[in-house]
């Protein structure tokens, strides 16, 4: 008799889906996938990649497309246009002028 056990896993030639979408953040010439949830902030994402590279609380750093184009605060991830499998760069923010 065959019993099949469910913590074996069967390899049907199908890539292995995650179980969360996922970017790769790359600081410093050092990549990392990150899950994340699409309905998070960007900001929330921006704090898991620094802590990621154990980046010290740096206002000064946030997340770039690899296009340069700087990812929005204050909207959620699907807002702002990331999926699964994107590359985004984590550097030094745009200068944000004032009056």
């Amino acid at each position: 008799m065959n019993i099949s056990r469910p913590e074996q896993a069967i390899d049907d030639g199908r890539p292995m889906v995650a179980a969360h979408p996922q970017v790769t953040i790359t600081f410093n010439g050092q990549d990392k996938v990150l899950d994340y949830q699409p309905h998070t902030t960007t900001e929330a994402l921006l704090a898991h990649a620094k802590l990621a590279f154990d980046v010290q609380s740096n206002h000064l750093l946030s997340l770039f497309t690899d296009a340069g184009i700087e990812v929005p605060d204050h909207v959620s991830v699907k807002q702002a246009g990331i999926h699964p499998g994107q590359l985004l760069i984590l550097r030094q923010s745009t200068v944000r002028g004032g009056a």
